[in-house]
């Protein structure tokens, strides 16, 4: 019995180093990883660094340097394939770099290597890409749907992303949900999202692209709740009219039921729900007084 177990474990551990030493390792692949140097040889700061990565020719699904498993510090950069939904090795895949302060870029684009870890150092140069885009705006509307606004660029057009909030991870392209990259996006701000539930959080980012086809580096995030509600329609039924009154009178001073969306009773935009939007909503519906000013969820 004693000999049984000695060769059981001695099995064991041959078994573990074949795995170690073996040519071709437990994780097929991994872990992407490397320097990052600006054309003069400088490190650019964390601030200044963004990168975006995406496989199999399809942004579909992307990946920032601010999602779970990925990153850029003092000169080095990360990210590891498992994140991705799909991954195999031999799978092609594009890095796109931005150095925001100086507008020097890099497109690194390989195949997944068979092995844990791949090593792709960068080195930054002059690039004619477009720049990133700002003024991103968001606002849940009826359906429900979320507009999400921006600055549009004469001679650009845009690939929207979203991702669920509570997450960390990927990004997933909604105005061409299979990724295209022959598709240019959308031309025109806004645009409006309708595949959303209505209750959660969603954060969305987006890219430019020129008339040559190059994509410039990805715009900040912007999260917004999905939540709509009709401002001063305290009691929740399509319609501001005086028994809005009452119900805000009978949640407020009568122990009555909460408004389905709070924000909506907050007419005055003060920052405080009391007799002030009470008086508010009455000077608007029956008195001309000024636009509803609720906050939005």
């Amino acid at each position: 019995m004693y000999y049984r177990r000695i060769a059981k474990i001695h099995l064991l551990s041959i078994a573990v180093i074949a795995v170690i030493i073996s040519s071709q390792p437990i994780f097929a692949q991994g872990n992407i990883f490397g320097t990052v140097s600006n054309s003069d040889a400088t490190t650019p700061a964390n601030s200044e660094i963004s990168f975006y990565g995406y496989l199999d020719n399809t942004d579909e699904e992307i990946r920032i340097e601010g999602c779970v498993g990925a990153g850029y510090d003092n000169g080095n950069w990360f990210d590891d394939f498992q994140n991705y939904l799909t991954e195999a090795p031999g799978d092609p895949f594009n890095f796109h770099f931005c150095n925001s302060a100086n507008g020097e870029g890099y497109i690194l684009s390989s195949t997944i290597e068979v092995g844990s870890f791949q090593q792709e150092d960068i080195t930054l140069s002059s690039t004619n890409c477009p720049g990133k885009p700002t003024g991103l705006t968001g606002r849940a509307t009826g359906g429900p749907a979320i507009e999400i606004g921006w600055t549009a660029v004469s001679g650009l057009t845009y690939h929207i992303y979203r991702r669920d909030a509570s997450s960390d991870g990927s990004f997933f392209r909604i105005d061409d949900p299979p990724g295209f990259l022959s598709n240019p996006g959308v031309v025109t701000s806004p645009y409006i999202d309708t595949q959303v539930d209505g209750i959660s959080l969603y954060d969305y980012l987006i890219i430019a692209e020129n008339s040559s086809g190059d994509l410039g580096p990805h715009s900040d995030i912007i999260t917004q709740s999905s939540n709509s509600f009709l401002c001063g329609d305290v009691n929740n039924d399509g319609d501001i009219n005086v028994l809005d009154l009452v119900y805000f009178i009978n949640f407020k001073y009568k122990d009555g039921p909460e408004p389905d969306y709070i924000e909506s009773a907050e007419v005055n935009g003060d920052g405080d729900i009391n007799v002030l939007d009470l008086v508010y909503l009455i000077n608007f519906k029956y008195k001309d007084g000024p636009d509803l000013k609720c906050p939005q969820p």
